[in-house]
């Protein structure tokens, strides 16, 4: 039997889904997916900038086996998010994530992506 790899209480998933749909509503740039994961691109503000920081945080700390790492470049604050290949499910969920917290329909979706997800570790 396979563990999903989001432990974020279903309790706090309408906040988690608000947070990021107010952060891209705000400063969203663009995405990409790439071999070992997937970038965000946000426009840089001290707001943003700060928010990013705080979200990957909350997102490590429930994301089993993805690395969540934010860097300020120029005009924009870029998330580089990683795992191992076992990942790839959960990745392509977050990959979708910027798109699918724009609804609650899509909301709903992703976190019943992440629920399936097989745990990432390898």
């Amino acid at each position: 039997m396979s563990t999903s790899i989001c432990r974020l209480p279903p309790a706090d998933r309408a906040q988690r889904t608000a947070d990021f749909r107010a952060l891209f509503a705000d400063a969203w740039i663009g995405r990409t997916r790439t071999a070992i994961g997937v970038l965000w691109k946000i426009r840089a503000t001290d707001a943003s900038d700060a928010e990013s920081r705080r979200l990957a945080t909350l997102e490590a700390h429930c994301c089993d086996g993805l690395r969540f790492e934010i860097a300020r470049r120029g005009a924009e604050v870029v998330w580089e998010i990683t795992g191992p290949a076992t990942a790839a499910a959960i990745l392509d969920a977050f990959y979708e994530l910027p798109v699918l917290v724009q609804s609650d329909d899509g909301a709903r979706t992703l976190w019943d992506a992440l629920d399936a997800a097989p745990h990432g570790r390898p």
